[in-house]
């Protein structure tokens, strides 16, 4: 979190345009050779003021290590060494980074000159060879220079980590470090003199301050402020908790507000509640300890200020955002889901537990702030912890944390679901009643058991390591409730901006992402980046409690985003986080450029599809490749160097991944030759569908069915494929037609004609033809061809023509004969003759009643054919 500006500079450095550096390097190269051959006294100079900035830090680092050696470094000293070591330490690596570019400029230079003549060649030009002199020597002196800077920056960095270590011995001793046993008479038997001892400094304190007239009007002039703030605060606030907090809604069936409504009224609450109140305290009491600043003596009024303001300012945070979260009085706009009977309990006894914090910590505060005696001040600091763990033990019941029964459903920006189209059925009543549940169980135990710990390292004399545990806790309970309010409305305003129909908000929105699907990953980041804002946040406020200093919090943000080395490979998350960051950006601007390019450019010129397709692909190609080729860069590699691995990968490719290649070169080959565009009509395989998308591996394909098939870009290349709309999408369709043999042939061509020419999608040009193809086996087999200027309409005119032809032949008295099948039974037939013969030389005629119902005498011997 410090190191942004760094980390901005590199972004900002990856993100200069290419071209803007080849400029420089041809406005180097074209310069006259009057001012490329400068003379060597710059170069003296800088190395003369290198030396002695190397004698500097040597001395600032000799005398932070004799410091470090004597120990027992206070909080002032342990900073200003830290800033003074962090100073030199990126002194040295600029230097070293300056004296390493001006190395590789050096080195190309003398690459330039080719490699020194062999032994026994001929010698090479005075010149050259007095070039390649001077650069071999300042090669090497800048060699020196940055392994001088970093044996700098390497002792730096041993001194700091020996300061910090030495820093934690120190405070790990005063943390184990015993002092006066609180529950031993011999303890109580001094307090009377301490008390004394201390109210006489108290009292002086005030004399001092309150005798002179000055400080009377000073005073009083305070008193007139506070009054105007209070007078401002508590009308405003009354205000906002009137109209925006939690309040009767007036018609709404006691139906309880929505989500977003909800949120707002939270941090309307917290505001009113906790920042009304305490920025006019803390206003006040920093204006109190600025005039006490220079008066002598005034130290224990200016504790008992600090301590006072403290106290109050922790009781309106916890309290604020207690009853902006819980709300009490209207349970209906409450935010934790907890049994409104539990948060009422709860709000109650988290008032009277925020007023024992608050005693405690000024009771903690003041003992530290005025020197008290060590007796007195284990007897005071027993009774606030006391009072801590009483405080916090009381909000620990289950009781006050029992959840409400139906919790309410939010998705995932936190705005509430939409409502089922189906009426469930309400689930029936158990048997016996669910046990409430109750919630944060865990917590709850932690901060019990950190409390009991706590009271008992006091009396065992360990004030201080109970002190600190109690500070660390309390202050993570605090900053924690507030960040969880601010976290639900940060989250809401994303989901706000994420909504939002209308607006510049949207305007700006809709130029990032458009989809429902971009919106969503939008969404998910945003909440993920508001997360790790705001434990940043906690840990800036948290980390001073553990003993860790500013500087200190700087130094490790900076060495996490400065890198680490593993294994002789240095792992740079600055790095790494600005090469993401320019990836990021410069695949949005290229979307960006691409639907601005689609909707603004292409589509008024009216060309075709699967040209806008094809440019459209290529502009994504080429801002993918600037994208990565950038990220690379911020990363620091040099792309030559990758030409081994390359060289390595060419082979498992040749081998392993043929298909993948083969399918991204045919990706290629069909973006720029275009056999098959989107929206074409094609057959591949015995796939029929419509081209919906090619991509670099394959392409997918819609079939009429609706099923999308995803088909390798290899198949279009190297198999026949029928594209129906390639140049044209002009098409023939065919209906075959047949007709019975005693149809008339000249009738039965007119109305085919006919009918073709009076459908208004069937073209006059070409016309349609009619074709008597072939004398079939059941009929006459004609064909009639016309053509459409849309394959879309190939099956809505074919269905028509269709209908046409049955409704006109049906009129016409035209037939069309059924598929005739001879089916022979030799067994059967050799069994009916034998049946016939029998019967016919038996008696008279067999008699058969024909299916018109008359009566036939079967006269013939001969078997009939079945059919």
């Amino acid at each position: 979190m410090f190191a942004f500006p760094r980390l901005i500079r590199r972004i900002l450095t990856a993100l200069v345009p290419p071209a803007l550096v080849v400029g420089l390097l041809l406005s180097g190269s074209l310069a006259p050779a009057a001012a490329q051959a400068q003379p060597a006294a710059p170069a003296q100079a800088e190395a003369a003021d290198f030396k002695a900035r190397l004698g500097q830090w040597q001395d600032a680092l000799n005398k932070a290590a004799n410091r470090v050696a004597v120990g027992d470094l206070v909080n002032t000293e342990y900073e200003a060494l830290r800033a003074g070591l962090t100073t030199v330490q990126h002194d040295a690596r600029e230097a070293g980074a300056a004296a390493g570019a001006q190395r590789e400029t050096a080195q190309r230079m003398l690459d330039a000159l080719g490699p020194p003549p062999a032994q026994g060649a001929p010698a090479e030009e005075a010149g050259v060879a007095a070039e390649r002199k001077r650069l071999t020597q300042t090669i090497a002196e800048l060699e020196g220079r940055g392994k001088q800077a970093d044996l700098i920056v390497t002792r730096v960095d041993i001194l700091l980590r020996t300061a910090a270590d030495q820093r934690m011995t120190q405070l790990t001793e005063q943390l184990v470090k015993r002092g006066p046993v609180p529950l031993l008479p011999s303890v109580w038997a001094a307090l009377p003199e301490q008390v004394a001892y201390m109210q006489e400094r108290v009292a002086r304190a005030f004399t001092i301050v309150l005798d002179e007239g000055e400080w009377r009007e000073r005073f009083l002039g305070l008193g007139v402020l506070a009054a105007f703030l209070f007078f401002i605060a508590w009308p405003v606030r009354r205000a906002l908790l009137r109209r925006y907090g939690h309040r009767d809604m007036p018609g709404d069936g006691g139906e309880r507000p929505g989500y977003r409504q909800r949120v707002v009224a939270m941090a309307v609450e917290a505001i009113a509640r906790c920042l009304m109140p305490v920025v006019p305290t803390v206003a006040l009491s920093g204006s109190l300890v600025g005039l006490l600043r220079d008066v002598y003596d005034a130290g224990p009024l200016t504790t008992l200020i600090l301590g006072v303001s403290g106290g109050l300012t922790a009781f309106f945070l916890v309290t604020g955002v207690a009853r902006a979260t819980l709300a009490p009085d209207h349970p209906a706009w409450q935010l934790a889901d907890l049994d409104p009977a539990s948060a009422r309990r709860l709000v109650r006894r988290i008032a009277l537990a925020a007023v024992g914090l608050a005693l405690a910590g000024t009771g903690i505060g003041l003992s530290e702030g005025l020197f008290t005696p060590p007796e007195m001040r284990a007897v005071v600091g027993f009774g606030t912890m006391a009072l801590i763990a009483l405080s916090l033990l009381s909000l620990l019941p289950h009781r006050l944390w029992i959840a409400a029964a139906e919790p309410a459903a939010e998705t995932d920006c936190g705005c509430p679901p939409d409502a089922p189209d189906v009426t469930l059925p309400a689930p029936e009543s158990p048997a016996e009643p669910a046990k409430p549940r109750v919630v944060w169980l865990r917590l709850r135990l932690l901060i019990g058991a950190v409390a009991l710990l706590s009271l008992a390292a006091s009396a065992a004399g360990y004030l201080t390591l109970a002190v600190y545990a109690s500070k660390l806790m309390l202050t993570t309970i605090i900053i924690g409730g507030v960040l969880l309010v601010a976290r639900g409305v940060l989250r809401e305003l994303l989901c706000v901006v994420l909504e939002r129909d209308s607006g510049q908000m949207a305007e700006v929105r809709d130029m990032v992402v458009v989809t429902d699907r971009g919106r969503r990953l939008v969404g998910h980041a945003g909440r993920a980046a508001i997360d790790l804002g705001l434990l940043a946040v906690a840990a800036f406020f948290v980390l001073p409690l553990t003993g860790m200093t500013v500087t200190e919090m700087k130094g490790v943000a900076d060495g996490f985003l400065g890198g680490v080395t593993v294994g002789g490979v240095r792992i740079v998350p600055g790095d790494i986080m600005s090469a993401f960051l320019v990836l990021g950006v410069v695949i949005a601007v290229t979307r960006f450029v691409q639907r601005q390019l689609d909707e603004r450019v292409l589509r008024r010129v009216a060309i075709d599809e699967g040209v806008r397709n094809s440019i459209r692909t290529g502009v994504g190609y080429l801002g993918t490749t600037m994208a990565v080729l950038m990220s690379v860069g911020s990363l620091g590699l040099d792309l030559s160097s990758l030409a081994m691995i390359a060289s390595a990968l060419s082979v498992g490719i040749g081998f392993g991944l043929q298909n993948v290649v083969s399918n991204f070169i045919s990706g290629l080959i069909m973006l720029v030759e275009r056999p098959v565009k989107v929206g074409d009509w094609v057959v591949v395989n015995g796939l029929e569908g419509t081209v919906r998308r090619i991509s670099v591996r394959a392409t997918e394909i819609q079939t009429f069915q609706r099923a999308s098939v995803i088909i390798p870009n290899s198949e279009f290349i190297s198999k026949a494929v029928v594209n129906w709309t390639l140049k044209d999408k002009t098409t023939r369709i065919e209906i075959k037609v047949r007709v019975t043999y005693d149809s008339d042939v000249r009738l039965v061509d007119a109305l085919l004609l006919k009918i073709a020419l009076g459908h208004n999608l069937v073209l006059r040009n070409p016309e349609p033809v009619v074709m008597f193809r072939d004398f079939g086996p059941s009929g006459l087999e004609f064909e009639l061809r016309a053509f459409v200027a849309n394959t879309d309409h190939i099956l809505p005119v074919r269905n028509e023509l269709r209908m046409r032809i049955i409704e006109q032949f049906r009129d016409q008295g035209i037939q069309m004969p059924f598929d005739q099948r001879v089916v022979h039974m030799p067994k059967v037939e050799a069994m009916l003759e034998t049946l016939l013969a029998d019967r016919v030389s038996a008696g008279p005629l067999l008699e058969v009643v024909s299916d018109a119902g008359n009566v036939v005498p079967l006269t013939e011997k001969e078997p009939k054919a079945v059919s």
